[in-house]
């Protein structure tokens, strides 16, 4: 006996129009799931300061997605599931004198789209309404927190600029050896802890204010600890002086002086200037240590006006 081959059943529209109605809901829900993580990582992004090329993407075409979607299924879909209701069955021959079955309103699912999107605008609102909340909080406190970075820089320059503006003020004034000798004196303790702290903070110092609050409280610290040291350090020297109790070696020290000042003077000749700076050698020796930068500065002005006194 042959066995029968096993029947199969056709694919109605009924069963396509379902298909596809699985299909276009499907392709919603990928459409709202692409919209919401690329919302989620535009978010990310801001609170972290990183870059999201892709975000704005994914947000867009999810969108289309599921726009396209719902259209596909609110236009084409009631349309060929109404047609396939009032087709007949292929497997039910049509009688001509059978009487008229009786009428049967078949059941039509309820439509939920207007639900669904009414659903997903409620959700993007609320995901818009926050991530604008902690968008614009975050913003704040980045702005906050540059302002307080770059006052704090700016404190720690007022330091730095009054360290130098000092230290600037001795090296200026030649005059500053008789009054704190110690300063230029690498030997004593106060003043070398202060250049170290000096040279330290001007390694550390920003050329202007950086992005990182660790790198102003660095350099707010080696502020501190030089303004620390130069106040120890001139205070020190001023209190010691010259240490000299003779009224001989008092005497020195104001020729000294005298002889530095015509040195020093521009409306002196070129000879009298050169002459006083060999006086000041002389007399310095073994009663005040006169830095070198004294003699370089003095001998080149004394070589300027030397040249023109000889072109003139």
């Amino acid at each position: 006996m042959n066995n029968p081959l096993p029947q199969t059943t056709p694919i109605t529209t009924a069963d396509f129009v379902m298909f596809l109605s699985h299909v276009m809901w499907g392709c919603t829900v990928l459409g709202i799931a692409g919209m919401i993580f690329g919302g989620v990582t535009l978010f990310r992004s801001r609170m972290t300061g990183g870059e999201a090329r892709t975000a704005p993407q994914m947000c867009g075409g999810g969108l289309f997605v599921a726009v396209a979607a719902t259209a596909v299924r609110a236009v084409l879909l009631p349309v060929s599931t109404e047609e396939a209701m009032d087709l007949p069955s292929a497997e039910q021959p049509v009688i001509a004198d059978a009487p008229a079955p009786p009428t049967v309103v078949p059941d039509v699912p309820m439509d939920w789209t207007p639900l669904v999107w009414i659903v997903v605008a409620v959700l993007a609102l609320a995901l818009a309404a926050y991530l604008s909340v902690r968008t614009r909080s975050h913003v704040v406190d980045r702005r906050n927190a540059k302002k307080a970075l770059e006052a704090d820089y700016a404190a720690a320059h007022a330091v730095y600029s009054e360290i130098t503006d000092a230290y600037a003020a001795y090296l200026a004034d030649p005059y500053s050896i008789f009054i704190r000798p110690l300063l230029d004196d690498l030997t004593e303790p106060r003043t070398a802890a202060f250049i170290d702290a000096f040279a330290t903070m001007n390694d550390v110092r920003p050329e202007q204010c950086p992005d990182t609050a660790e790198r102003v409280q660095v350099f707010a610290l080696a502020a501190q600890k030089a303004r620390t040291a130069w106040r120890s350090a001139d205070g020190y020297a001023r209190t010691m002086g010259l240490r000299v109790t003779s009224v001989e070696d008092q005497r020195t020290v104001r020729r000294i002086r005298s002889a530095l000042g015509i040195a020093l003077d521009t409306s002196a000749t070129g000879q009298e200037r050169e002459t006083a700076l060999r006086t000041v050698e002389e007399l310095a020796a073994g009663i005040v240590t006169i830095p070198d930068r004294i003699y370089a500065s003095a001998k080149i002005a004394i070589e300027t006006t030397t040249r023109k006194q000889l072109t003139s």
